[in-house]
Formats: structure tokens, sequence, C-alpha cells
């Protein structure tokens, strides 16, 4: 279940909260299937299987940090006034601050070819 909360308000940033770490669950399973992969084709190493099994842990933990941010979202008082413009600068992902300020994200640019961190 999703918060509906009032735009504006407490609430409404709570719920973008726990919709970014939703966000993020979705990418740790991901990684989980990544290091699986990689696993299967490596020689057995305690050290690779280890990490897996934290890749595991990050998705349960991010599950449960969203639906906790997801029902505080749900808890808080209609009308709650908050002040999160500050703390949106401190964010250095700046489409990160635009979703969680509930702006829609950026349009793509280019011709949606995949960029790498080697590009």
């Amino acid at each position: 279940m999703t918060a509906t909360p009032q735009a504006g308000s407490l609430a409404d940033s709570l719920g973008l909260v726990a919709q970014e770490v939703a966000d993020l669950t979705v990418l740790a399973d991901h990684l989980q299937g990544v290091i699986s992969r990689m696993a299967a084709a490596a020689a057995p190493d305690r050290t690779l299987m280890v990490d897996a099994q934290a890749a595991d842990l990050l998705h349960q933990r991010l599950q449960g940090l969203a639906s906790f941010m997801n029902a505080l979202a749900i808890a808080a008082p209609v009308g709650a006034a908050h002040g999160v413009a500050g703390a949106l600068r401190g964010l250095s992902l700046s489409e990160q601050a635009r979703r969680l300020a509930g702006h829609a994200p950026a349009a793509p640019e280019g011709s949606g070819e995949l960029t790498t961190f080697w590009d």
C-alpha cells in the first residue's frame, strides 16, 4: 500500500522517501542478481558468497525501510508542516533531490544509448 498524502505535507515528503527507498530496493535486487551470476561463473570463493549474502541483506533492509517510511507517511498528521529545503540541498544527486522535492524526473538526454562509468 502506498500513501496518498496531502501535497506539500510532511506525509507527502515521507511518502516520497518511501518511494525512493523502494526504488533502491529494486536496484539492490538487480545487484543481487549480478553477484549471483558472478558467483556462478567463478571458482568457489567464500568471500564472494559472503558478499552475495550481504547483497541479500541490503535488499531486505531496504524493503523494511521502505515499508517503515510508508507507514510513517500514512500516520503523519494531516497538514503537518515541514521544511525539507535544507535537507534537499545536502543531497549530491540532483535527480534524487528533484524526486524528493516532488518533481517529475527530468527528461532523459541523448539518444537513449547506454552510458557506463567507463564512457
